[in-house]
């Protein structure tokens, strides 16, 4: 005995129907994605006549961002680390990379830089041994 199978049909109507639904659905969520953006807070630090700067969506994140910038570029502890590493067998093996690529190819650096150096930083500047600040539109 053979089974014939229905396979469920909408009318055209309904298949538009569905279709404009579809589209309205996917251009509201673009619209709320676009909109949540929202403000870009940015933060500053000074040091030696040399701004660094960062950005973020709230001003933790964007005095955090501008103290890791500092910690890359200027900062003599993180200096210290990056050098010893470049001299070690890890460093040697990851090819002698500029501090910027560096932290990519060992934790151990991005760590220091992104968590101890940052945030005696942003302890530095709230505290105001460091001139900095961070500031929302």
């Amino acid at each position: 005995m053979k089974r014939r199978m229905k396979v469920f049909s909408l009318a055209p109507a309904d298949n538009f129907a569905a279709v404009a639904l579809a589209v309205a659905l996917l251009l509201a969520a673009g619209i709320a994605c676009r909109s949540s953006s929202g403000k870009t807070c940015t933060g500053e630090v000074e040091y030696q006549g040399t701004t660094y700067t960062g950005e973020a969506g709230n001003l933790e994140d964007a005095q955090r961002f501008a103290c890791n910038k500092y910690c890359l570029e200027a900062d003599a502890e993180f200096d210290a680390h990056y050098r010893i590493w470049l001299d070690s067998a890890k460093g040697r093996a990851a090819g002698s990379p500029p501090k910027k690529e560096s932290i990519y190819k060992d934790k151990d650096l991005m760590d220091y830089l992104t968590v101890e150096c940052a945030l005696k930083c942003v302890a530095k500047v709230k505290d105001g041994r460091m001139k900095g600040s961070a500031k929302c539109p």
